[in-house]
């Protein structure tokens, strides 16, 4: 009797079957020694925030909302404080912020995004911009009507400008400083206000007064070098007390805020600066100036070219040193990763 594979054409068929069996195999071998490797470089391939791509997307838009919380402090004593006790203090909060971050908003005047990939094939710049929204189902209390008792914090910088200059020039300023504006040392003023801006004269000494709210009664001006612009002497706390409910506030409920197109919104009619004069009273805040304004610019790597540098900053305000400490020193060298991406 002759094997199966003895005749010429069972022959031929055995012959393919090794054939077709070593070439699977030694596919098999390949893909169990390089197949990982292999693998894992085209996943993270698609991990590059290449332009268009769904990494770039998730990285622009989160799909995680992020959130500012934000905590007060009420002075329960402040007479006693004032004194010389120790301040008692009480928490207040949370207040909570749905917080929007854009960077590929769009310049008003040059239709270009404030994103854009260099030329260096190695890093991408973008200027981002945030916007904050009270969630009021998050939030203690409505931050409106929740008022506290805090450090005057226009009064304290004032004294503090003019704390080195001469004996007689400083009892001048320091009687400016304190009539001017609210004036005391602690100030109740609501959790929205102290954020966002509430009425207080004195940190407007330098602006200059809008001509429609009429002449200025004899100012001093402390905070800038050689302004001569003039400012309306601040109204008496009672005054202010009547009038600190009035200042602009943004729309109230998160869900209607955030059907807002960030991207291509009037941004210059949206931002606001720290201090300045509405209805000819001077509006001041602490974040006044973090909603909505452009930040500076970051640059980035990309990592399409190389993915394991993804996410460093290489400059922050078109510098690779944040100036802050000596020129040249380690401790001034820019560095970390963007941890957004």
């Amino acid at each position: 009797m002759q094997g199966c594979c003895q005749s010429p054409h069972t022959r031929r068929c055995c012959l393919v079957s090794v054939g077709v069996g070593a070439v699977f195999l030694l596919t098999g071998l390949v893909v169990l020694v390089a197949g990982p490797g292999m693998l894992e470089k085209k996943i993270l391939q698609t991990m590059a925030l290449a332009p268009g791509s769904d990494r770039l997307q998730s990285w622009l838009v989160p799909p995680v909302q992020a959130a500012l919380t934000g905590y007060g402090f009420h002075v329960t004593n402040p007479e006693a404080v004032m004194q010389g006790e120790k301040p008692v203090l009480e928490e207040v909060g949370p207040f909570v912020y749905k917080a929007v971050t854009v960077k590929d908003s769009v310049d008003q005047d040059t239709r270009k995004e404030h994103l854009e990939y260099n030329e260096d094939g190695e890093t991408l710049t973008y200027r981002l911009r945030k916007f904050y929204f009270i969630d009021l189902s998050q939030s203690v209390g409505d931050p409106d009507t929740t008022f506290i008792t805090v450090p005057n914090i226009p009064l304290l910088t004032g004294f503090s400008k003019i704390r080195d200059m001469g004996a007689w020039t400083k009892g001048t300023a320091a009687d400016v400083v304190k009539n001017t504006g609210l004036g005391t040392p602690f100030i109740n003023v609501s959790f929205t206000g102290l954020l966002w801006g509430y009425n207080d004269e004195l940190p407007c000494m330098s602006l200059a007064r809008p001509d429609e709210c009429g002449a200025p009664e004899g100012e001093i001006d402390i905070f800038a070098g050689d302004s001569d612009d003039g400012e309306e002497w601040g109204d008496d706390d009672d005054d202010w007390k009547r009038k600190k409910r009035s200042a602009g506030r943004y729309k109230r409920e998160a869900e209607k805020d955030l059907e807002i197109e960030f991207k291509e919104a009037d941004f210059d009619s949206m931002q606001k600066p720290k201090a300045e004069y509405v209805d000819c009273k001077c509006e001041w805040g602490l974040f006044r100036d973090r909603n909505v304004t452009l930040r500076k610019p970051v640059k980035i790597h990309h990592g399409m070219a190389d993915l394991s540098k993804k996410g460093w900053v290489e400059e922050f305000d078109s510098s690779p040193n944040m100036n802050w400490w000596q020129p040249g020193s380690t401790c001034d060298k820019l560095g970390g990763q963007d941890g957004a991406t």
